[in-house]
Order: structure tokens, then sequence, then C-alpha cells
């Protein structure tokens, strides 16, 4: 056997135009392989052929590795959630210390304080989209959270409702690629049973951990010079400058690029993911895996669940410090009672991921993830009815709904984490994932419409979106449920070598879940 037959990557001749001759080092195995990487195929393409499936490496080096990259990614993909959360509702602290007032906002202007944001994230969804295709994902997000921070310093500044609009649509527009490049990372380095507890750790509400502290000692300054609501929005600034810095130098774009590990643990990183059948990152745009995207049922299904599920979310994230100021408390109690709406949401997260990730780690052959997404959704429903329903008297009572009605961000991330898991393909995968940020920013456009400030504090009307929300996302997760089982039903009948876990002639060609016929829908 000749060494062509040995490697398929060895046949192709390297172009100017394919990028190639780059030579890696595998360790044990004492040899060195070049791999020529065509612009059709993925970027680990080369390194994917140091492994078969997984011989050659130990269980060991597999569970040794996987801890480095838990130690050095997901910490830093947790920050770029948390401090994005926490500048994006800094409006709702400004608020309690006086930022309707000094601004003279009236009628919905504060409302649409709020739905500006997610205008400008719609924006430069698609757009950011092809950049984290074509730039460094790691330093797109870096450079982003840089500029994001000196726009928060900005709003410190702001003299009118106008200008706080200006600075409220860019902020939305830099985070558009921030959440989406998450979501990247984190498919090029697990498997999807590893993505859904991953993503529960990743994806948290503790963000109120830190501005309801930092919003109640903001009330202890006594100056003439600014108003209290101005260093709010500086504090924050501060901090995300100071850690986009970070993130361009500690994470990495991919883990062909990967610094923290070596050559043989990059090999072991990229086999490993090879189950996924969904690949690492391809720089190529291709135009069938774009239009594909939007002939998807399973995609737009997802689209729609988005849409339902972030109703709250844009709703209560700006609101609930005037809700429950509303309820007869001080600024800083209030800015202090905003804290269970993240613990609560975190409860959320890691009851729904880790519950997925314990069942499938136990029963591996089944599908869970609908499940859990259905059992947080209720338990949202439980609480929004309660919300709805409870006197304003009820001081205690509307408390422990309000925070419970933030449980919906544990389905919102078993869900993301579904749409990473089920969809193939680079192009396709970024414009997906596009598209599912396109949702969520119109619901939040929507969401803070339904608070009417006639209506305070009760918002009946907002309450009652919250509601039909919870309803309609029921629906439609349980249509996706259905619609990945008869796929994969047909594919089974038509794929008798389906329990094969390694196939050579679909890996790392970047093709999507529609293309190969050995990729299963999980649900």
């Amino acid at each position: 056997m000749d060494d062509k037959t040995k490697n398929p990557m060895a046949s192709i001749e390297p172009t100017e135009s394919n990028k190639v001759g780059e030579v890696y080092d595998v360790g044990d195995r004492g040899k060195q392989h070049e791999a020529s990487i065509r612009s059709d195929v993925d970027v680990a393409a080369g390194l994917a052929e140091m492994f078969e499936g997984g011989e050659g490496y130990t269980r060991k080096e597999v569970v040794r590795l996987r801890w480095k990259l838990d130690l050095r990614l997901i910490p830093i993909l947790w920050f770029n959630v948390l401090l994005p959360a926490m500048d994006k509702v800094s409006n709702g602290t400004a608020a309690l210390y006086g930022l309707r007032q000094d601004l003279h906002l009236v009628g919905t202007q504060y409302a649409w304080v709020g739905s500006i944001f997610y205008f400008g994230y719609l924006f430069w969804s698609i757009p950011s989209g092809s950049i984290l295709q074509k730039l460094p994902i790691a330093k797109t997000i870096s450079v982003a959270m840089v500029l994001w921070g000196i726009i928060l310093i900005g709003s410190g500044f702001v003299k009118t409702f106008s200008q706080l609009m200006a600075c409220r649509f860019l902020l939305g527009l830099l985070e558009a690629p921030v959440m989406p490049g998450n979501m990247l990372i984190l498919s090029m380095w697990y498997t999807r049973p590893e993505q859904s507890l991953r993503y529960g750790l990743m994806y948290t509400g503790l963000s109120t951990c830190f501005t309801g502290p930092i919003g109640y000692a903001i009330g202890f300054i006594k100056t003439d010079n600014f108003q209290i609501w101005q260093s709010f929005f500086w504090i924050c600034g501060a901090l995300t400058i100071t850690y986009g810095l970070v993130i361009g130098i500690f994470l990495p774009d991919n883990p062909v690029k990967a610094k923290f590990i070596n050559q043989r643990e990059k090999a072991i990183a990229i086999d490993r993911v090879r189950v996924n059948q969904t690949g690492i990152e391809n720089k190529t745009f291709k135009k069938e895996q774009f239009i594909e995207a939007f002939c998807d049922i399973r995609v737009w299904l997802m689209v729609l669940f988005n849409l339902w599920i972030s109703i709250p979310n844009g709703g209560l994230t700006n609101f609930s410090p005037l809700i429950v100021s509303g309820l007869g408390y001080s600024a800083q109690r209030s800015s202090l009672l905003t804290i269970p709406n993240g613990v609560i949401q975190t409860a959320s997260s890691y009851i729904c991921n880790g519950g997925v990730f314990l069942a499938l780690k136990f029963y591996p052959n089944y599908h869970f993830r609908g499940i859990s997404i259905m059992f947080g959704i209720i338990v949202g429903l439980i609480a929004a009815v309660f919300l709805y329903t409870l006197p304003l008297d009820a001081l205690h009572s509307r408390l422990a709904a309000l925070w419970m009605s933030f449980f919906y961000l544990g389905p919102y991330i078993v869900a993301l984490s579904l749409v990473t898991a089920n969809t193939a393909g680079h192009t396709k995968k970024v414009t997906v994932n596009a598209m599912m940020f396109v949702s969520y920013c119109v619901s939040n456009i929507i969401g803070p419409q339904f608070f009417k400030t006639s209506q305070a504090p009760l918002y009946p009307l907002g309450t009652g979106a919250i509601l039909g929300s919870y309803v309609l996302s029921l629906m439609t997760i349980s249509t996706y449920m259905f619609v990945c089982w008869r796929e994969n039903k047909r594919r089974d009948a038509h794929d008798a070598a389906a329990g094969e876990i390694v196939h050579h002639d679909t890996d790392f060609r970047d093709m999507t879940d529609k293309q190969n016929p050995h990729f299963r829908y999980v649900w």
C-alpha cells in the first residue's frame, strides 16, 4: 500500500489557493504527517488523519485533555456570557437611580431603550455570522467586547434620549458575534453529549450577582459632579474592556491554533469530536449550505421556539427592577432584590442541562433534551400564572413568582445546544446561529413593548404575554421533537450500518446534516 492509499489527503497537491504545507508532530507515533487542506474540507482535516476512531490514545489521555479544556475554555466563555448580560440590562439599574428623570423619558421611551438594543443585534446578526466564518473567532469576540466597553462608558455621558438610543443600538450591534461565537467554539471542542453540560455551565444568570451589589454600592455615592446612574455605566464599561483584552490573549480560535495543548492533544481533541459529524471549521462560504439553512423545517421550528421563549427575557430583564420598586422598595433595596432573578436562571440552567448530561451518561441511546426543555417551560408557566393572578399586596408571593418566572433560561440554553448538535456544515452552522439570534432579537424587541408604563406595577399585559409565550414554546418544541424522531427513523431504514461510529467518507468533509446520511438528530 503506497502513501497515497494510507492517507487520502496526501494525494492533494498543494497550491497557493488552498494554503497547504503544515507539518504536525504526533508525539508517541514518532512520525510527521503533511496535511494538505483544501478549501472544501475542514481546517482539522490534516490532524484528523492522525488517529482513527480513538486508536492510538487512551481514555486516561482523553479525561486529562477534557479537564484541561474545561479549565481553560469554560471560565472564559462564562465571562463572555456574564459581562454582556450585565451590560445590556445596565439601563434597568440606571433607571432606579434617576436615568428616566434626568433624560426626561416619557411614555414608552424607556421601553424603547430596552428594545433598541436588539435592533442593533438584529441588524448585525447575519453579517456577524459571515465575519465569524472569515475571521478568527476569538479575536473577533475580543475586538467586539473592547469596543462594547468603550460604547458603554460613553453611555454614561449621554444627555438626551436620542443619544442613549444610539449607544444602545451600537451595543446590540457589537454583541451580535459574541454568543454565536461561543456556540461555534463549544462545537469545535466537545462531543454532542458533553455540550449540554457545558452550555449549562457557560450560560447562567449570575450577572445579577454582580449588578445587584454594584447597584447597591453606588447608592452610597455622594457627589454633585455627576449623576449616580452614570457611574454604573462607567464601572461596567471598564470591566468589559479589561476582559476583552483577556479574551484576545487566552481564548484560542480553534483546536488547530490552540497553544495551550500540544500537537498530540490537538489530534486527540479533533478525533474526539469526529462522532459529531459536524466538523470543526471551514473558512469557505458555501452557497448551497446557506440556502439549505433557510429551507430546513427544523431550523424554522427552532427559530419560532427562540422567538417564543425569549419574550419573557425581553420584558423581565428590563422591567424587573421597576416591578420590584413598584412594590414599595427603595432603589438600593430593589437592586439587591434582583439578585434572585439570576440565581433562579442559573438554577434553571443547571437543572435542565445537568439533567440532560446525567440522563445521557446513564442512558446514551435515549433522547432527553426535549423532555428537559418541556419541564423548564412548565415551571416558568406555573410561576407566570401566579404572577398574573396574585394581588398587589401579596408582596412576598409576588416576589417569589417574579423570581421563578426567570426559569425560562434553562429551556432556552438546552434548545441552543440542540441547534448546535443538530446542525452540520460550517456555513450552515454560522447561518443557523445567526437565524437563532435574529429570532432572539425580535422577541426581545417585542417583549418590553408589552410592559406599559400606565399598567405599572402589575403590568397585566406583560405577564399575559409571558404566559402565552410559554404555551407556544411547549407546542413548538413538541413539534420539533416529532420531526427529528421521524427523520431519524427514515434514515435508520435506509442505513443498515448506522451503528458504525466512524465514517471516513463523511468525517470532516464539511457536509451538512441533510447531506450526510450518517447524521442522526438528537431531541
